[in-house]
């Protein structure tokens, strides 16, 4: 089994390789989902891929993120870097976007995709449609359960990577929109600003304060620890570490740690030495998360943020002398040397208050006034500290936490690169012809898995060449080889050279230098020209592309989405008369009024009128057996549906229905934010409609309306879920789950210290995050109907719609 550690540069994808690492994932200056990482340059990704082709001892692998969803706009600025990409032979591409997978899958299709955690793969058919779309393996969501992990990994013909350690999204990823909404800045295209990270106060359905403040949506670090030894025989491809924004140092002992257990070598004491080592780099408090159950509770942190440290000791007093405030306490599990970090946990800060340790008094009485100044205090020492001018109130009894430790830096080291020795180059294999009156050379160049035509370059020369006296065939074809060997600071290397000089010529070593720079210079402009052909023929492709349902419906309509049979029950028909399609989000409904529901729904809209849509996650808890479910109302005639994950559409499959045979449309969670997007969706896995997403900015949203046409629908009322989680939110609050008999949780009110509100509702232990007000586009329709939008919807789900409030809402748009 692969360990796959992060490398936000290149120092840190060393240490992860001297570590154990055998493969790396980064990401670079454009394109990544963690755009605030420092990432890679093209150049520094070519060291990179040197360092880790080259060692023939133990290759490793670069795999490179280039997992954000695209704008329109960014179309022609991705393709020149996939080409790139492919050229330098990265080992496989992560990404999200349907847009960049398709242009890999049917441009470049010798290059390996992974479909990214941000894709919320989360069952046995998503990996199955994954397999069917050209991805080699899945990274799957960090929600599923070891049984989960079973099924998944037992999928054949495709790899599955499970994460098993480092920071947790509370939501599942790529299914937050907290920050784009919010604030502007989308996680989805590497832009998060944390919102699950606030402070927030908290309200029950009646407006009962059950918490001042709280961080109620901060997670624990994830650490599967010693149970990665159980993936490795279930037949996981490969256990990932998270953490491209941290340190080398965090990589060097986090990749160490789970190197040893991977290899069941660590000797006495070593594993709990480098546990504490990693706690001290950087962690919050540990969990296994879901591994074991699908709704786990205790795995958020309320009450702090930010990383614990290792526990050092517990606050004995402050106290107060000439040259400043001390702090007293007795150091518990390490040792403590001066210019280490400390943190107390106060109740009354958001955050732990840090500082460093300047000085070191040790108290070999204990509680004796006579001390002594030390470099290193021993575990066990009685010692104070100097705390910082302006420090705040530290009441005894506070637990301190180391937060950064010499000792542990010292036991972590890694060679340095010299990147011009270890940079990777194409092969190029030249054939030098010499004769009296010219020199000519072939270059043949191998560029990734392709092989270019020859590229020939003539030198004609002032003086004719004379046969040496003194150097022989192998010596003259030596000075050729150095001279070609020399290609410095271009992107080749000689893999081979064969030398015709049938007249035993001397050939001066400046005229080989100049021949070899000439032709590396020839071979580079043709590279770049067949490069900037090639993106423009794609380009051009893609450019002229419109689906053929673009024209479509004469006249805009509407689509109702409900997740409730009884929800349009004050609807007239001539409300109707507008109304194109009703979506009936058959989710959160129970299997057993299923069938019921949506006979009444359909004879009060008209069953041609009626679309299913299953929910964007099916998990295997029990709770649904959608094959039953679903098989009767296929018998039963109901041709329309609606899908929101990749894997809803070989759970349809097994009921008979698929896009031959029914009408089946995406909704916005499989992102179309490019055409490419929709070009995958609609004629590659043959839906009938893509959804554009709610958060899309304006000019994206108008210039895709315009694209689209009649094969798009553009939500303009909804109650958007910018969050969904299998954290309990209740839960968390409480410290534990009441069981679902007793449970009151129905919804919750959040707001934070710049007054920002969330609705948090409670759908069979999942979490759902609202905006306090839905989200309301129809001020753009005039722009969007200019543009030739044909489809608009309006969404009343998730909040508890009455059928009055949905007529009256539905009015107001109409108006």
């Amino acid at each position: 089994m692969e360990l796959l550690s992060p490398a936000g540069n290149l120092e840190t994808a060393v240490a992860a390789f001297h570590y154990g690492a055998d493969a790396v994932y980064v990401g670079l200056k454009q394109f990544s989902a963690r755009a605030d990482a420092e990432n890679f340059t093209l150049e520094e990704l070519e060291v990179l891929l040197g360092l880790a082709h080259d060692d023939r001892e133990h290759p490793r692998k670069v795999y490179v993120a280039v997992n954000t969803l695209l704008r329109q706009e960014e179309l022609p600025q991705v393709l020149p870097l996939l080409l790139h990409l492919r050229d330098l032979g990265v080992d496989a591409l992560i990404v999200q976007d349907l847009g960049t997978a398709y242009l890999v899958r049917k441009y470049l299709p010798e290059v390996s995709l992974h479909a990214s955690t941000q894709m919320a793969v989360h069952n046995v058919e998503g990996m199955e449609a994954c397999r069917e779309l050209g991805f080699d393996r899945v990274i799957a969501a960090r929600e599923v359960t070891e049984m989960e992990i079973q099924e998944m990994a037992a999928v054949p013909n495709i790899e599955l990577e499970v994460f098993a350690h480092g920071a947790l999204c509370y939501a599942y990823s790529g299914l937050c929109l907290l920050s784009s909404v919010l604030h502007g800045h989308s996680g989805n295209r590497g832009d998060c600003s944390y919102v699950c990270r606030n402070c927030w106060r908290v309200e029950n359905d009646e407006g009962k304060p059950l918490s001042e403040g709280c961080h109620l949506m901060s997670m624990k670090d994830l650490a599967l620890g010693e149970a990665v030894k159980a993936l490795e025989t279930m037949g996981v491809a490969s256990v990932k570490l998270e953490g491209r924004k941290k340190t080398p140092l965090y990589v060097a002992a986090v990749t160490n740690y789970y190197r040893h257990l991977l290899d069941g070598d660590f000797q006495p004491g070593e594993k709990r030495q480098c546990e504490q080592d990693i706690k001290i780099i950087f962690s919050r408090p540990w969990t296994r998360f879901c591994y074991s159950t699908e709704h786990p509770s205790g795995v958020t942190d309320i009450q702090e943020t930010g990383p614990r440290g290792f526990p050092a000791g517990v606050v004995r007093e402050v106290v107060a002398q000439e040259d400043g405030d001390w702090l007293r306490f007795q150091i518990m599990g390490q040792t403590l040397e001066k210019h280490d970090g400390l943190q107390v946990e106060l109740a009354e800060w958001e955050r732990p208050y840090g500082f460093p340790v300047d000085e070191i008094r040790v108290f070999p009485q204990g509680g004796a006034e006579t001390w002594e100044s030390v470099f290193v205090a021993e575990d066990g020492a009685t010692v104070q500290v100097p705390l910082p001018e302006g420090h705040p109130p530290i009441p005894e009894g506070v637990p301190v936490f180391c937060t950064s430790s010499q000792a542990v830096k010292r036991r972590y080291s890694w060679p340095s690169v010299r990147p011009a020795l270890v940079r990777t180059r194409h092969p190029v294999f030249f054939s030098l012809q010499v004769s009296p009156e010219a020199l000519q050379v072939t270059a043949q160049p191998s560029i990734g898995v392709r092989e270019l035509a020859d590229v020939v370059t003539s030198m004609p020369l002032e003086e004719r060449l004379q046969p040496s006296e003194t150097r022989t065939a192998q010596a003259l074809e030596e000075d050729a080889r150095k001279a070609f060997a020399k290609l410095g600071d271009t992107p080749f290397q000689l893999a081979d050279l064969r030398v015709s000089n049938p007249d035993g010529l001397f050939v001066p070593v400046s005229l080989l230098n100049e021949l070899r720079r000439r032709s590396a210079q020839e071979v580079g402009r043709i590279l770049e020209k067949e490069c900037r052909e090639e993106q423009s023929r794609i380009l051009s492709r893609e450019e002229e592309w419109r689906p053929a349902s673009a024209g479509g419906e004469a006249r805009p309509g509407w689509i109702l989405k409900v997740d409730r049979p009884f929800a349009l029950n004050l609807f007239t028909e001539r409300d109707l008369e507008s109304v194109c399609e009703v979506v009936l989000d058959v989710g959160r409904m129970e299997d057993s009024s299923l069938q019921e529901g949506v006979e009444f729904l359909a004879r009060r809209v008209g069953r041609e009128r009626l679309r299913l849509a299953l929910p964007v996650l099916q998990r295997n808890d029990g709770r649904h057996k959608w094959a039953k479910a679903l098989r009767p109302l296929f018998v039963q005639g109901y041709r329309k549906w609606q899908v929101a994950n990749l894997g809803a559409l070989p759970c349809l499959a097994k009921v008979s229905v698929t896009p031959g045979n029914t009408s089946i449309s995406a909704d916005w969670p499989l992102y179309v934010n490019n055409t490419a997007a929709a070009r995958f969706l609609l004629e590659e896995m043959g839906l009938q409609r893509v959804t554009l997403a709610p958060d899309e900015e304006e000019e994206n949203l108008l210039e895709l309306a315009g694209r689209l046409g009649a094969a798009a629908e553009i939500p303009i009322f909804q109650d958007t879920p910018l969050a969904i989680s299998a954290v309990c939110a209740n839960a968390s609050l409480k410290g534990r789950c009441p069981g679902q008999e007793t449970c009151d949780f129905t919804e919750l009110t959040l707001e934070n210290r710049v007054g920002e509100r969330l609705l948090a509702v409670n759908d069979h232990c999942h979490s759902v995050f609202l905006r306090e007000k839905p989200m309301d586009r129809s001020a753009l329709l005039p722009k969007l109907l200019a543009r030739g939008a044909r489809f608009l919807r309006a969404d009343f789900c998730w909040r508890d719609w009455s059928p009055r409030a949905i007529r009256e809402t539905w009015e107001g748009l109409q108006g």
